[in-house]
């Protein structure tokens, strides 16, 4: 098979018994790579309170921007007790990042509108709002990570108001010290960072092993993330440009050729 039996960690923030992590490791297994999931970061949500309240004045707004699954999660928290205060919401445009947050809207929330699934990152997303949204719309209602970045802010507010605010933090998970170690003496092959969160975390673990970074071939999903890499002195092989199982299986393909082509050089 393609992938015979390359080791890829993927490095995330969800448990392996999510419907999402579960389509990565098939779509990867499937091509004949050996998949292991170690879990990174945990969440801590946060002003469920707030949310809820902007979220009962939707005549207030004109659409959601979801840039992640834990965003989706947040606005069905902040729902649990009314669900009826998403019945407005339904008929908006979600602005979605990515296939998962797509699917989980639909299905979570029952939003009927989720456009921008293939945009792949924030930047293409906000490019988007700004196509479709008349100048001077009602304010877009943008729940968020405290470390999101500010690349959908900046690109559309010039056009029209958005409403930012957070409702998770992003933490470090608790079982990482112990999990690294242990996943680095299988001797994988290729690591998977999702976000720069991802990146930050694991980067900080291997120093504290005395481990060298430039011995973990690094792939990157997203340009955020691969710079995040860089910055932090890690071999960026591949990065998949969507946040997505097929997207993510190209980049480790072309990882490997170029993991290749640099030891026949050698």
């Amino acid at each position: 098979m393609a992938g015979s039996g390359t080791m890829v960690v993927l490095c995330k923030g969800l448990s392996e018994k999510s419907d999402r992590q579960e389509t990565y490791l098939e779509t990867l297994e499937s091509a004949g790579y050996s998949c292991e999931c170690l879990q990174t970061l945990r969440f801590e949500f946060v002003n469920i309170l707030e949310l809820r309240a902007r979220l009962s004045v939707a005549d207030g707004y004109s659409g959601l921007i979801l840039t992640s699954p834990r965003t989706v999660e947040a606005v069905a928290l902040a729902a649990k007790e009314d669900p009826s205060i998403l019945y407005h919401w339904k008929q908006m445009p979600a602005y979605c990042i990515g296939p998962t947050t797509d699917s989980l809207a639909k299905s979570q929330l029952n939003l009927q509108h989720c456009v921008g699934s293939d945009s792949g990152n924030s930047k293409r997303l906000a490019e988007k709002i700004v196509l479709d949204m008349k100048k001077d719309s009602k304010p877009l209602l943008y729940p968020c990570s405290e470390i999101a970045r500010e690349s959908i802010c900046c690109i559309v507010e010039d056009r029209i108001p958005i409403e930012k605010i957070v409702v998770y933090r992003t933490l470090k998970s608790e079982t990482l010290e112990q999990e690294l170690p242990k996943m680095l003496d299988k001797c994988p092959r290729i690591f998977v960072f999702f976000s720069p969160s991802t990146v930050e975390h694991i980067k900080t673990q291997l120093k504290r092993n005395f481990y060298n970074i430039k011995h973990i071939k690094a792939i990157a999903i997203g340009p955020v993330t691969r710079d995040a890499l860089i910055n932090s002195g890690f071999n960026v092989y591949a990065t998949a440009d969507k946040p997505e199982p097929v997207a993510l299986m190209h980049a480790i393909r072309a990882a490997e050729t170029m993991a290749n082509s640099s030891e026949n050089i050698s």
